[in-house]
């Protein structure tokens, strides 16, 4: 009996003795973009295939990629996923030569690994002169998709579909892919799958795992043309929530890393020879902890290749940006797609409003307006918003924050005339701004101050009010206080010739540290605009200090604020 119980005890003891290791993380995958298929005869899309089944065993991580890789041999590829533009137009016969090269087979040019596609412009609007053929051709992608994905499903290859717009993730171990299609929120050729996005991230996401996101439209200029803020503020809100590894887009035909948000993007090649090189493809790995990445480019039809960059490396879990940036003005925050809002979406701390006075309403405008839109207004794009964001947020625009947000107006017909129009509209919300109440100044959760056209006759008179003014450099030494001239500004250009390149002049740079100096030894913000758009002065006006830095680019200014470059992806 003691013999038999400790047969059955000594596998026990042996566990604990040398316990079972944990299994450690080891993806790998092949992001490809834009092979355009076009019409036989072939060309060099098997290029692409041959070099991808040649991997396993003999891609090694480069000594100057990921420094967590470096030496590493590829020893599996768990999938190829494409980042659209499969087919350069609608047709059956460029359907069959994308079969014969990406259905998982065994062929010499046949691909080795579990396929995962999706589509970009080219698939979803084939162009062609005849807009018929054209409408046909979506069409007809469309069900070729349909088939595609529905056999997946119905195999356990992929965990979770949305039909209408045929996004769809799947796992390799604990990691969590999710192909979005052209991008997330599209609507243009089926309803958004933005809730189905959140609902899969939630499911598949919510412990941690490592999420590695696909679309077909980037960041770059060009791309964002393509891709809507609403759509990307959105989609970007929801990664927050969640621990990101990587994100691969197509569509421009060159490899690069892009930073959006503080994000890093990469930038896929295309699969055939142009003014960069041949075709190339990115080759992924998340192991345990760390995320590598590099471009892998064909050098002939043999399957060989090189490896090159960009290179990207990265560590899990990813730590988002969630710093307000307080220095940050969103210059002509009424031109962009959604004013307020893709401002508030890069937690900058400041917007300016240009407002003009027309028939007793204020609207927003650079310009004085010809036709008059109600949607345009202060209150509905400005006055309504802000409050109820701080509603919701118990009381400040960023509940984290330590200090006011600045809302800026640029009085662009008469300040006198518009200054009593702009308190009876604040009055339902006057309970949110910063005040002077018989002289004493209570803090609230937005700061209003008036530039341009100031009313400079009836405001300072005021004993009790909500509103402020935006000094001006004329202003300083004057004993204006800072509860009435919070912040000064004033145009670079009449004080300075330098334009942002190189450095600037030794006696310049005087002049504009005793402006900013005096400015500060009055308590007070400052800010310079018509300044140079230039990254040069930027960096350079931001070591000096400066208050607040206006931009039109506001991911521009977010990368230099967190330090994001594009030379970082080597």
């Amino acid at each position: 009996m003691y013999r038999y119980v400790m047969f059955l005890f000594l596998p026990a003891l042996c566990s604990l003795v040398n316990p079972v290791r944990a299994q450690v993380r080891d993806v790998s995958v092949v992001i490809a973009a834009d092979t355009h298929f076009d019409m036989p005869p072939e060309s060099d899309q098997f290029y692409h295939v041959k070099a991808m089944n040649r991997l396993p065993g003999t891609f090694v991580w480069p000594a100057g990629g990921p420094q967590a890789f470096a030496g590493d041999t590829l020893k599996q590829l768990n999938g190829v996923v494409i980042a659209g533009d499969i087919f350069d137009k609608a047709d059956p016969r460029i359907r069959a030569l994308y079969n014969a090269r990406y259905s998982r087979g065994t062929g010499d040019k046949q691909i080795h690994f579990p396929v995962y596609p999706g589509f970009g412009n080219h698939d979803i609007n084939p162009f062609s002169e005849d807009s018929i053929r054209n409408l046909q051709g979506r069409g007809f992608n469309l069900q070729f998709m349909d088939s595609v994905l529905q056999t997946k499903l119905a195999k356990g290859e992929i965990l979770n579909l949305h039909a209408p717009s045929r996004a769809y993730s799947w796992n390799v171990g604990d990691v969590h892919f999710i192909q979005a299609q052209t991008f997330a929120g599209d609507t243009s050729y089926s309803e958004s799958n933005m809730e189905w996005l959140a609902n899969d991230l939630k499911q598949y996401a919510s412990k941690g795992n490592p999420v590695v996101y696909i679309q077909h439209y980037g960041v770059d200029m060009w791309a964002l043309g393509w891709w809507n803020q609403t759509a990307r503020n959105q989609l970007f809100d929801l990664l927050d929530q969640y621990n990101l590894a990587a994100f691969f887009v197509g569509h421009t035909h060159t490899p690069s890393i892009q930073y959006y948000r503080g994000y890093p993007i990469y930038q896929v090649n295309n699969a055939w020879p142009d003014k960069d090189g041949n075709g190339s493809f990115a080759v992924l790995r998340i192991k345990d902890n760390q995320v590598g990445v590099a471009s892998c480019r064909w050098t002939d039809s043999l399957g060989h290749y090189e490896v090159v960059a960009p290179y990207m490396e990265s560590a899990l879990p990813r730590v988002v940006d969630k710093q307000i940036h307080y220095n940050a003005f969103s210059h002509n925050d009424y031109w962009r797609p959604n004013p307020l809002k893709d401002a508030l979406s890069f937690r900058f701390n400041c917007v300016e409003a240009d407002l003009y006075l027309i028939n007793g309403e204020l609207y927003v405008a650079h310009d004085r307006p010809d036709t008059l839109d109600s949607r345009l207004t202060f209150r509905e794009l400005y006055l309504k918003p802000l409050a109820q964001r701080i509603r919701d947020n118990g009381g400040k625009v960023y509940p984290e924050s330590d200090r006011p947000f600045m809302l800026m107006v640029d009085c662009k017909t008469s300040g006198e005339e518009m200054y009593p129009v702009l308190k009876a509209q604040m009055e339902p919300y006057k309970e949110l701004f910063c005040s002077i109440n018989d002289g004493t100044y209570k803090e609230g959760a937005v700061l209003f101050f008036l530039s341009g056209d100031r009313p400079m006759l009836s405001l300072p008179q005021e004993k009790s009010r909500f509103t402020f003014l935006d000094g001006k450099v004329a202003d300083l030494n004057k004993g204006m206080s800072r509860t009435l001239t919070p912040v000064v500004s004033d145009n670079f250009a009449s004080f300075f010739t330098w334009k942002g390149n190189g450095e600037m002049p030794a006696d310049e740079l005087k002049r504009m540290r005793e402006i900013m100096n005096q400015a500060r030894s009055e308590g007070k913000l400052f800010r310079w605009w018509g300044a140079p758009d230039t990254e040069n002065y930027k960096r350079f006006i931001l070591q000096e200090g400066i208050d607040l830095i206006g931009a039109d680019d506001l991911n521009s200014l977010f990368n230099i604020l967190t330090d994001k470059r594009e030379s970082l992806g080597k």
